[in-house]
Order: structure tokens, then C-alpha cells, then sequence
């Protein structure tokens, strides 16, 4: 049967070819021989005038070809340079992805070979060629993919940190510092974070901008490509010889009545705005241009990881401390165990200011050397995931673990490998009021053994180390007391003769406090979407170095507790979003949104969503701030001018009122109750209904 559909085809082919040949110049009412014009846009067609069985057997000169042209066309065509790749080695990304990736003989394989991402922007490409060209890999193979991809074709640690906030799912972040042309080309549909955790040359992110514009058209807006917008499709194929004009006075006569200059000559202003828009280059033109010099495919970092690649070695012990809104600061311990290659069994047990406890059990992987990605369950059967980022002497990891049906529910936290040595990582409780006596600072570290005592310390000064309290080896409690007229700011505390980088805050009292975060998003559910929480804590700030309160160089000092509350935030007359967003958590200050979908007690059946204030007010036992110096007009201390004494009854004087104001400071500062109130300000919107990680490989 074969032979048979192949005579099929030729016959078809032949017939069709035929028939264009005779039917197209009648349509012009020339003969069969003449030389008509062919419509605008359609491809040139040849009329032959001997059959073509006998036009093969014909000479050049027979058939009107000049020789010399003949020649010039088999002339062999100039190559095209080979472009700089990455090339592909691995047999399982070759046999998974060459159905439509064509490989060459350096195993450069197209659009692969040029182009590096992040573990999720890998992800989410193997996810849309399952979703759009039926690729089917089964959970293991996709983490195979992943990983060998996201190793030959990934990130170094500094190209990764720039984007960092998007692998590691923050809902609060900010892209303000960004250029504006940015934003606005990428911003609209995504956070930008996507878009700086990838590499590409020069040609894949033109391709970049194709594939948004063909899958997502309204993209063209924001960052122009596809193709010209005064040509259609219709005009360019549908072969009369008047689509081309009829097409042409339609789009006219559509300007005319869309356009500004209504009446007037719209065709020579589009034509204008149109020329001074292409000398100028689109949005889209000029951020590709940046990222190509920004983000190239070839970096110094990427080849001096390339060429030192190794396997990293992270097995032990790692300090964990961190802080999670609403229960407070972490301390705790994770070790890794190492199962594989880059692979590792997780075992964390931290505890909480708060005075709660977990322990967690779970695995992890590193990418390029990196970037690490784990899972681990907590005692509910709740999972959470890890992003961190590992530095470059391998010493600290940093980053975040989260949950929740949105991310919304994490911690920020830095792991700190163990030494064998004796040294401090973090402290608690490390804000110290001045003047002040056997303040308690929580030291945490390693390889505080029994004999450390409390010389071996060392503090800034105005500060003295009065004892030591040795909890275990790897946490002790120094008390420590501050001199009045100690000037405030940071000190260093320091362990044997290794300088220190952990700090304490001196202060005087508290001046405000402030909540965070200061904006707040929830999304209602429970019917047919989940829930998305937002918490809420607040925080004791000092006035900072400017003694001005609410400025950038204000201190956060400590968490504090008290009672939390809702409040209308009013946008209209009657307001009434307080009644149906949710409730929030009077002594955790976690909010819990309402349910989703429309409200049938609410005024036009409208959803549970609104502005509202998340209230705080608490009570504190704080310092009272020490009188502040007099000064005279001309900015010196006292009421006393110059020469109203003699200077030698004047040194007197100034030693004796010296000696007496120094014994007339208390050593520690008086307190006082004062009530505090502080509030932020909380958007309950609607749920994401489109859920995009749907896979179960994804949950790494």
C-alpha cells in the first residue's frame, strides 16, 4: 500500500501544480503562455512550456537559463558560525527532549544549549512541554530532569541571589528599585524574580519575547514583537489581487475612528508616531538589549563554577537561628546526613521565643553547587519547604522555609556549619537599656565547654560582663551591665581572641511601636479555594541616632505582646467590609479570612473582600528617658558664659560639678508604664483560581 499513496501524492501534486499553472494567468485574461502579475504577496510561480518529463532531459541553454547564474547557484552556501553553547551530556535529557530539541555533533541542543535557569525555572518548562507537546514523565524522572538541567544549565550563587525572593515564594517584597522599562515589560504578569533567574544569549530572548507574544498575545502590549500590526493575514495569503488595498483602507478607516486626530490626517500622524517609535526602539527592544549584556549565557561566575565544579560536602551539624512572625525568634540545630551524590537526609530541631518546640524530619538536594532546595514534615504531617542559598566558602546557608496553600506561612533563617571550635554565632535578647545592671544576653554558639567562664568574653565599651550562666555547650547567659551616660548604638561581643560580629543594642526607652508587616494580603476561602493567613506582629522601636522618630535609622528593639483587633479602614459611605472579611487572632494576631465566593447577607451578594486596619495596643514597663543637656545660644553646656570666671575657678568649678552629676546618675534608669497603639494596614481580595503547581514532583 505504500507505493500506492506515494503515486497518489506525486499524481496530487502534479495535478495541483498543473492547474496553478494554466488557471492563474486566465484569472488576468492573459493566454496560457503570457507573463501575468501575480497577486501581492503570493510566492512566484514558473510556467513551463515543455512537459516536465522533458524538461530534465534538456540542456541549460535549451531551457533560457543562463549558464553562468546556473553556476553561481550550486555554488556551495557559506555555513553559519557555530554559536557558543552549553553542550548537553546527559543521555536522559537527550533521549527525553531530541523529539523536538535538535542535537548536532558538539551535542548542542537547540534552545536548551543556550539557556540557563533556576530548579523552579526548569520546572516550569518541563511542566509546559507536558502541558503542550504531551511530554509524560513519571515523578522520578521529572526530578532527575530537573536536577541534571538545573546542574549543567543553572545558576551561580550570585546570578542566583539577585532573583532569590521568587524561588523562595515571599508574598512581601518589593521591586521598586527596578528600571521602570522593566516593570513595565515583565512586572504585569510576574514577579521579575522569574525573569532574573535566567540566562539566554542574545537570540533566545528575542525567542523569549515570541513565545510570550504567541501564547500570551496581550504580552504584545507591554513588550512589543510579533508582527507588524498594520499587516494582517488575510491580505498577505488570501491571494486576490485587492486585499492588500482593501486591507490598507480599513485599517485606515479604523484609525480614523479610533484615533486622537479625528477628521484630520491620521494616516501621515500614524505614520510619524510609528517612525519615531521604531528609532527609538519599543520597551520590549530595550529590555532585551539590557538583559543580554546583564544576563549573557556566559558569565565569569558560571565558568569559574564550571571549571572547579566539584561535589560539595555539607554533612554535620548547622546552628539554625531565624525569626517567624508571630511566634518569634528561632534557635536549634540541623543535622545532614549524606544518602547520594548532592543528596542529604534532614533531621531540624528548633524552639521558638514564644516557648514552643519542633522537630522535623525530612530531605534535600544542591543544585550547582549552591542553591538548596528541601522538604521536611512537621509532627502535624504538615510539609514545608526549603530555598536557601549557600555562600561562597560553604560556611552558611541563608534563605527561608515555608507552607501554605500560598507560601504565605514561613521563616527566615540562617544555618551556620559547626567549626569544632569555640566561638558565637547569634544572641537573644541582645537589646540592653542604659544605664542598666545583670541584663541577661543569651549567647549561642558552639564548644562552650565547663571551664568557659566569663573573662573569656569580651564587650564594647561602657559595658561590663558581671557573670555567666552555661546552659549547655552551646548556650550561655551572660549578665551584663551598662555604665550611665554609655553612649548608644551597637556593641561587639567577642569570644577569646577572635573579633566578634554579633551585636547588642544600647538604648534609653522605647519610643513607638510599629507593626509588621506594614501591609498586609489575605485571599478569602474554604468553599472552593483555600485559605491564604496572614500574620501579624509588632515590635518596640528606638528614635535611632537622629533622636527623630519614624526615619529610616529608627531600631526595632524587641517583639512584644498585647491585643490584637480589626478595624474599618473607610473607602465609601457605609463602609462595611469589617463585618464580613474575617477575624483576627486577639493574642497571635493571625488573621483568618472569610469564606470565598458571593455573600448573600451582603449588599449586592459582593464578595468577602475589603480594607481594614489590623489594630495593636499593649502596655510596657520601659525606661524613662534621662533629661538631655541644656545648651545656650551659642550651643555650649550650662547657663555659665566664658569669662564670667577666672580660669582656675573655673576648672574647680567644672571638676566639682562633674564629680557631682556622676554621683548623682542612677545605675539603672528609672521605668515607667506607657501605653503603646500601632496598626497596619490588611487587603482581604479574592483567591488565585488558577492553581499552577499541580504536579507532584514539584513539591521538591
Amino acid at each position: 500500500m505504500q507505493p500506492l499513496v506515494f503515486l497518489n501524492q506525486s499524481f496530487l501534486s502534479l495535478f495541483a501544480a498543473a492547474l496553478l499553472a494554466i488557471t492563474l494567468p486566465a484569472q488576468h485574461g492573459e493566454g496560457a503562455t503570457g507573463s501575468a502579475p501575480l497577486p501581492a504577496g503570493h510566492p512566484p510561480v514558473e510556467t513551463a512550456t515543455t512537459a516536465p518529463a522533458t524538461s530534465a532531459a534538456t540542456p541549460a541553454s535549451a531551457q533560457g537559463q543562463d549558464p553562468a547564474k546556473k553556476a553561481e547557484k550550486e555554488k556551495p552556501k557559506k555555513k553559519r558560525p557555530e554559536k557558543a553553547g552549553i553542550p548537553v551530556e546527559d543521555v536522559l535529557v537527550q533521549s527525553l527532549c531530541a523529539r523536538c530539541h535538535i542535537r548536532d555533533d558538539r551535542n548542542h541542543m537547540t534552545r536548551i544549549s543556550y539557556v540557563r535557569k533556576s530548579p523552579e525555572g526548569w520546572a516550569r518548562s518541563i511542566k509546559r512541554m507536558g502541558r503542550l507537546h504531551g511530554l509524560q514523565l513519571t515523578p522520578t524522572t521529572a526530578k532527575m530532569l530537573v536536577r541534571s538541567l538545573s546542574n549543567t544549565h543553572g545558576l551561580s550563587r550570585s546570578e542566583a541571589e539577585k532573583g532569590l525572593y521568587d524561588s523562595e515564594r515571599r508574598v512581601h517584597w518589593s521591586e521598586e528599585h527596578h528600571d521602570a522599562d522593566f516593570k513595565r515589560a515583565c512586572a504585569q504578569c510576574h514577579p521579575l524574580g522569574r525573569a532574573l533567574l535566567q540566562y539566554r544569549d542574545k537570540e533566545e530572548w528575542q525567542l523569549l519575547r515570541a513565545t510570550h507574544v504567541a501564547m500570551f498575545p496581550l504580552s504584545r502590549g507591554q513588550m512589543g514583537g510579533g508582527p507588524p500590526r498594520e499587516s494582517s493575514s488575510r491580505s498577505r495569503f488570501s491571494g486576490f489581487p485587492g486585499g492588500s488595498s482593501s486591507t490598507s483602507s480599513s485599517s485606515n478607516n479604523s484609525s480614523t475612528r479610533g484615533g486622537r486626530n479625528r477628521g484630520g490626517n491620521t494616516s501621515s500622524s500614524n505614520n510619524n508616531s510609528s517612525n519615531n517609535r521604531s528609532s527609538r526602539g519599543s520597551v520590549g527592544d530595550r529590555v532585551l538589549d539590557q538583559l543580554s549584556k546583564d544576563q549573557p549565557l556566559f558569565t565569569p561566575e558560571w565558568e569559574a563554577w564550571t571549571n572547579h565544579k566539584r561535589e560539595v560536602p555539607l554533612a554535620g551539624t548547622w546552628t539554625v537561628h531565624g525569626h517567624e512572625t508571630g511566634r518569634g525568634d528561632i534557635i536549634g540545630t540541623l543535622e545532614m546526613k549524606r544518602t547520594g551524590e548532592d543528596e542529604y537526609d534532614l533531621s531540624w530541631n528548633m524552639s521558638w521565643s514564644d516557648g514552643s518546640s519542633e522537630l522535623r524530619t525530612g530531605k534535600g538536594v544542591l543544585y550547582a553547587g549552591f542553591s538548596w532546595r528541601g522538604r521536611t514534615r512537621d509532627k502535624d504531617g504538615k510539609n514545608w519547604r526549603e530555598v536557601l542559598l549557600l555562600d561562597d566558602q560553604w560556611q552558611q546557608f541563608k534563605g527561608r522555609v515555608f507552607t501554605g496553600n500560598y507560601d504565605e506561612i514561613g521563616f527566615d533563617v540562617t544555618l551556620d556549619r559547626d567549626l569544632g571550635r569555640t566561638r558565637i554565632v547569634t544572641l537573644g535578647n541582645a537589646s540592653i537599656p542604659v544605664p542598666s545592671t545583670d541584663h541577661a544576653v543569651d549567647v549561642y554558639g558552639e564548644g562552650f565547654g565547663e571551664g568557659v567562664k566569663a573573662s573569656d568574653f569580651f564587650i564594647g565599651q561602657g559595658l561590663s560582663i558581671s557573670g555567666l550562666e552555661r546552659k549547655s555547650d552551646r548556650h550561655v547567659v551572660l549578665r551584663v551591665s551598662a555604665k550611665p551616660g554609655t553612649k548608644l548604638g551597637t556593641r561587639m561581643i567577642a569570644y577569646g581572641p577572635r573579633p566578634g560580629s554579633a551585636k547588642v543594642t544600647l538604648y534609653d526607652t522605647v519610643d513607638y511601636v510599629r507593626v509588621r508587616p506594614l501591609q498586609g494580603l489575605s485571599r478569602n476561602g474554604g468553599a472552593k479555594h483555600p485559605r491564604q493567613y496572614e500574620r501579624f506582629e509588632a515590635y518596640a522601636v528606638h528614635r535611632g541616632p537622629d533622636k527623630k522618630p519614624y526615619t529610616d535609622d529608627d531600631v526595632d528593639l524587641f517583639q512584644v505582646r498585647g491585643k490584637w483587633q480589626l478595624a474599618e479602614f473607610a473607602v465609601r459611605d457605609n463602609d462595611d467590609d469589617l463585618q464580613y472579611v474575617g477575624s483576627i487572632d486577639a493574642n497571635t494576631g493571625v488573621f483568618t479570612p472569610n469564606i470565598d465566593g458571593p455573600n448573600p447577607k451582603r449588599k449586592w451578594q459582593a464578595n468577602n473582600v475589603g480594607d481594614v486596619f489590623a489594630t495593636f495596643e499593649t502596655t510596657l514597663d520601659i525606661p524613662v528617658r534621662p533629661p538631655e543637656k541644656k545648651k545656650d545660644k551659642d550651643g555650649k553646656d550650662g547657663d555659665q558664659k566664658d569669662g564670667d570666671k577666672k580660669d582656675g575657678d573655673q576648672k574647680d568649678s567644672n571638676k566639682k560639678d562633674g564629680e557631682a552629676k556622676k554621683a548623682e546618675l542612677p545605675k539603672v534608669a528609672a521605668r515607667e508604664s506607657k501605653r503603646f497603639f500601632a496598626r497596619s494596614h490588611l487587603i482581604v481580595t479574592v483567591p488565585i483560581y488558577a492553581r499552577w503547581q499541580v504536579l507532584d514532583w514539584e513539591d521538591r
